[in-house]
């Protein structure tokens, strides 16, 4: 019987090559763009759930309230880990972990300069011992007992053979991190799969950032919060996450009794951090946008499927008579049709595996940040598949199934069945009304994502951002400021390079962000809010082109003296006029610095975010970046005797120079990637509207050919002729706006929401995603209604 099923429908299939081609593509397409969006949050929600302990492990966050604002970080003071086991000594584990940031590796080479490795891809870390009893790792030589030693050190299976050429007798062998600090390799493990957040490919002992620091970790003070400081801890039944947080104020005023109203230390489930954009992690709103997008490409296919398998049904009424004739019953006429649909299906399946794969490599080649990913397979995958599968069959099938066997067969050997009998134009409409207004919703996010991009890319950000770019200096607790003249004095006699500039962090918005307590003038308590600090030497406001709206630039000095101050925490101090607050002194960790300047406002964070209080001073032990701007064409000349230069001067280190406005740009590779990608959605779901479309008016014309051919005997034009096949379709085009507008309106003003700054909802954006709808429509019938205007009206009227 199953067999004959199948027969049977590859020979409809045989004979009906348009219409199989048109829903198998469409099916595939729909089918393929849905596996890799399953991909992809697939891969988000199993990230580092491999490890064992994954449900007991939490971080402990910090967070700051001023007033009515609220701030959050991942980072915790340097000394709470040693607190918290000293008040807790019945946690299983607690374990700290400081990231280092581009980690500097030299080996030792006989005879030959030391050879330095710079991994960028990965970071790197200083972490204590019982990290490794929190999570799981591979060890494919030695281990991390000896991380419990100062001047110690395990790396990945990558990072051992970049450094030696392979992992066989690496421990024991030394190296120097940040080519300075001596440390003795204890193990090698196993390199991380991607769908992790812990990808350190060298993890030093945190007996050696007291040799970073240039003092011991526990000595810092508890209220100077670092954003890569991290406190993981694997609680237990003795004492819970629900009793830290419970007992958490007490903890705070113990440690940081100063800070008791504002500050406070939630222990956060570690299995929630990757999904947490407070936290630098992964929107669900953005996955779960994408599973709908996902979601709306299959019923657009299944809405194709439908349409012409309804419309279908007409050529098909004798059949189905005849074998009601001759003894089948509406069942068996049911799974046969089924059984078709499940023929599609499975063939639109094998292609859109092929998709899959292909869009796969695509992913890696285009993608970035929070929408690459990688594929692993498991038995989840196969059920995953064959659900979805059998979704779209159900989607597809059920429908054309049932209206098909449910055919009278004297009426249908009779040949005068009606649309109505085959579902009518009405459901036809819906259906096609649905697959206009989703293609529409697209368009319109895609225009507004497109135009806000364009908003980030030209707006004036109030520093200059062209011809310059940036160099890091090495991550030393104390810069050697004899050094720091030599490489300044090297890089400005080069031709082309015009200014020259020391910071803490580079440009504005380059994403490092320092946030301090500040007490004003003769005030006695501190300020209620964190304003953001900035060591920057006296050449940085004229490099940038930063306003000074009152007042004066700082002098060079080498020491924290003086302070300019934006115009957001002038006013946040209660003042209105710049000129008002020149010459009063705020107070830093009780160090004097007098105002001597205010700043215009800038975007010193990204759009994404309001302007924040800011001062700067000179403090040239924080210096960490080199900005130098250059006046020349001849950027790859320049470039060679910067090397050159700082090769000289800081020989262990690394020279890895970056252009400003490629880092502002990095900022937005979210919504960048974002935009690539709904606009290829668009495109497909376009794409696979009009293949349907294409049919439909194929099918159309079939039926109304004698219609056709007696119009024009009567004299109709060959515009008329088209209008006919056309005006159903502009009717169902305009209802489908009216459902797509106001939905399409909803979604991106929330997804505008997480802009300070954005464009605003104009009604111009949906009028151009009606009129594109409206053209590629007419764009798509042309075809068949020009050819089907232009036919000789005596064939026409000879038609059966």
């Amino acid at each position: 019987m199953l067999q004959n099923y199948f027969k049977i429908a590859w020979r409809n299939l045989r004979k009906n090559q348009a219409y199989a081609f048109i829903n198998i593509t469409g099916l595939a397409l729909g089918i393929g763009c849905a596996l890799l969006i399953f991909a992809l949050v697939r891969f988000h929600y199993q990230t580092d759930r491999y490890h064992r302990n994954y449900d007991r492990i939490y971080q402990i966050t910090s967070r700051f309230a001023s007033g009515t604002d609220e701030f959050k970080i991942q980072g915790i003071p340097y000394p709470l880990g040693q607190a918290v086991r000293n008040d807790h000594p019945e946690l299983e584990h607690v374990a700290m972990l400081d990231e280092w940031y581009s980690p500097l590796i030299s080996v030792l080479v006989p005879n030959q300069p030391d050879k330095k490795i710079k991994d960028k891809s990965h970071e790197g870390a200083f972490v204590e011992p019982a990290y490794f009893d929190i999570f799981d790792y591979t060890w494919l030589a030695g281990g991390p007992d000896g991380l419990g030693q100062p001047g110690t050190v395990v790396m990945s299976e990558e990072m051992a053979r970049k450094c030696f050429g392979t992992i066989d007798n690496v421990v024991g062998r030394t190296v120097r991190l940040n080519a300075r600090i001596p440390a003795r390799v204890v193990g090698v493990f196993a390199d991380y799969r991607e769908d992790t957040d812990l990808a350190y490919s060298v993890m030093a002992s945190w007996g050696s950032l007291k040799e970073q620091l240039n003092s011991r970790p526990e000595s810092e003070p508890f209220d100077n919060t670092n954003g890569g400081t991290h406190c993981y801890v694997l609680f237990n039944d003795r004492f819970t996450a629900a009793d830290w947080n419970r007992e958490m104020q007490s903890f705070v005023k113990k440690y940081n009794p100063g800070k008791i109203k504002e500050t406070s230390y939630p222990a956060i489930p570690f299995s929630t951090m990757h999904l947490s954009p407070e936290y630098g992690g992964v929107s669900q709103g953005l996955l779960l946008s994408l599973v709908l997008i996902g979601l709306l490409l299959i019923g657009t296919a299944s809405i194709n499927f439908v349409n012409l398998a309804t419309a279908q049904a007409l050529t098909r009424a004798r059949e189905v008579g005849v074998r009601k004739v001759l003894g089948s019953t509406r069942t068996q006429l049911f799974w046969q049709f089924m059984g078709e649909t499940t023929l599609i299906v499975m063939a639109a399946s094998a292609v859109a595996i092929l998709i899959f794969r292909y869009g796969q490599m695509l992913v890696h080649t285009y993608l970035h940040g929070a929408f690459r990913f990688t594929f692993y397979f498991s038995p989840s995958v196969v059920g995953w598949l064959g659900l979805l599968l059998a979704l779209v069959i159900l989607l597809a099938g059920l429908y054309p199934a049932l209206i098909v066997a449910g055919f009278r067969p004297v009426v249908a050997l009779a040949g005068r069945l009606t649309r109505q009998d085959t579902g009518g134009f009405s459901l036809r409409r819906g259906l096609v009304v649905t697959q206009f207004a989703i293609s529409q919703m697209l368009i319109i996010g895609l225009l507004v994502v497109v135009n806000q991009l364009d908003y980030v890319k030209t707006k004036d950000l109030g520093f200059r951002k062209d011809a310059i770019l940036t160099v890091g200096l090495p991550n030393l607790p104390s810069q050697d400021r004899g050094k720091m003249r030599t490489f300044r004095n090297l890089a400005s006699a080069i031709p082309g390079v015009d200014k020259f500039s020391y910071s803490m962090s580079g440009p504005p918005q380059s994403g490092w962000t320092s946030q301090t307590t500040i007490r004003f003038d003769n005030r006695t308590e501190e300020e209620p809010y964190d304003p953001q600090q900035a060591w920057v030497d006296a050449d940085y406001v004229g490099l940038y082109g930063l306003k000074i709206v009152a007042g004066r630039n700082l002098q060079p000095s080498d020491t924290l003296r003086e302070a300019l101050i934006n115009e957001t925490f002038m006013h946040r101090l209660g003042f209105r006029e710049p000129a008002d607050v020149l010459g009063k002194v705020m107070y830093k960790a009780g160090m004097p610095l007098e105002i001597v300047g205010v700043l215009k406002d800038y975007n010193q964070l990204d759009l994404r975010q309001s302007i924040n209080p800011l001062f700067m001073s000179t403090w040239a032990n924080g210096f960490y970046s080199a900005n130098i701007q250059v006046r020349t064409a001849d950027y790859g000349r320049v470039l060679k005797q910067l090397e050159k230069a700082y090769n000289q001067v800081y020989a262990d280190s690394f020279f890895d120079p970056e252009f400003v406005d490629d880092q502002i740009q990095a900022a937005y590779q979210q919504e960048q990637t974002m935009g690539r990608l709904i606009n290829f959605f668009t495109a497909i779901a376009l794409l696979i509207g009009c293949m349907g479309l294409y049919g439909l008016v194929l099918f159309m014309v079939v039926q109304r050919t004698k219609e056709v051919g007696v119009r024009k005997v009567l004299g109709a034009s060959v515009g008329s002729i088209l209008w006919l096949f056309s005006k159903e379709f502009a009717q169902l085009i305009a209802i489908a706006f009216v459902f797509s507008a106001p939905l399409a309106w909803w979604a991106m003003d929330s997804w505008l929401a997480n802009f300070e700054y954005k464009i605003s909802l104009s009604p111009v954006i949906f009028i151009l995603a009606f009129l594109a709808t409206v053209v590629v429509a007419l764009l798509t019938m042309s075809f068949q209604g020009v050819k089907a205007a232009l036919m000789n009206p005596v064939k026409s009227l000879r038609t059966e």
